[in-house]
């Protein structure tokens, strides 16, 4: 049975904006990753890469990754290159569905603004070549979710719909791809 949902995906997918949502449905916790990796480091995300760099911040999502392991009920919302790790995106994949909550490159674009707050987001060039290297990475979630249209609570509801499929095809046999 599912014990976590993993919410996966680009910048500017809406994680940090449908967790919270999908939790609430649910019953359940939230938790943002990067929010957490905030906390224990104690600066923001764009401080920890300029201070820390790159390595050292992936190191604590990784470390924040394990200890999710031990939460049930609980919607996690992966920071946009977690599940682009290998380690983390093995850990985050134990015992959750994992859905990547898919955008179209010029939607994320136009949400991640001039991505103050978001260090890999600043050049454009950039942006689009970690789209199409992240792309990858996120096709192993369990499902894909479309999400470059709707309001917030529209496309909450569509992935709700996607977690009560996978909970009632949980009852029949074989591969349901939803996760373990």
């Amino acid at each position: 049975m599912t014990r976590r949902i993993v919410l996966v995906g680009f910048m500017g997918a809406g994680k940090s904006t449908l967790g919270p949502l999908l939790a609430k449905k649910l019953g359940w916790d939230f938790v943002d990753m990067d929010q957490r990796v905030e906390e224990r480091l104690g600066m923001s995300v764009a401080e920890a890469f300029e201070r820390l760099g790159e390595p050292a911040f992936r190191r604590e999502e990784e470390a924040v990754a394990r200890e999710l392991l031990e939460r049930t009920e609980t919607v996690v919302a992966a920071g946009g290159g977690a599940f682009a790790q290998e380690p983390t995106r093995q850990l985050l994949q134990q015992g959750a569905l994992s859905l990547w909550l898919r955008v179209p490159l010029e939607v994320a674009e136009a949400r991640i603004g001039s991505g103050d707050g978001r260090p890999l987001a600043a050049n454009r060039a950039r942006i689009r070549g970690l789209f199409a290297l992240r792309e990858r990475s996120y096709a192993g979630a369990d499902r894909t979710i479309e999400v470059g249209d709707g309001s917030p609570d529209e496309v909450a509801q569509r992935v709700f719909e996607v977690v009560l499929a996978c909970r009632s095809a949980r009852t029949g046999e074989g591969d349901t791809g939803c996760g373990t």
